[in-house]
């Protein structure tokens, strides 16, 4: 397995840090359901297609585009 080069400054990452948010996220989503029914209820039954596919795309959207930004570090260790 070959790593990339930076990968010790993986931690400062965008995409990792929205990763370990959406890990957050669906462990409380696990550990209590009904916040989930909750925040659905205040969606309109028409919407709920739309808003669905709207949140699996920003799931995997946000920390692809992310990582796809340049994330550079300075020498000193700081983000850029």
């Amino acid at each position: 397995m070959t790593l990339v080069d930076d990968a010790r400054q993986a931690w400062r990452w965008w995409s990792v840090r929205m990763a370990a948010l959406a890990g957050v996220l669906a462990g409380a989503l696990v550990a209590q359901p009904q916040i989930l029914t909750s925040l659905v209820a205040y969606v309109p039954e028409r919407w709920r297609p739309l808003t669905s596919a709207l949140a699996g795309l920003a799931v995997f959207a946000a920390p692809t585009a992310l990582r796809l930004l340049q994330q550079g570090s300075k020498p000193d260790g700081n983000a850029a």
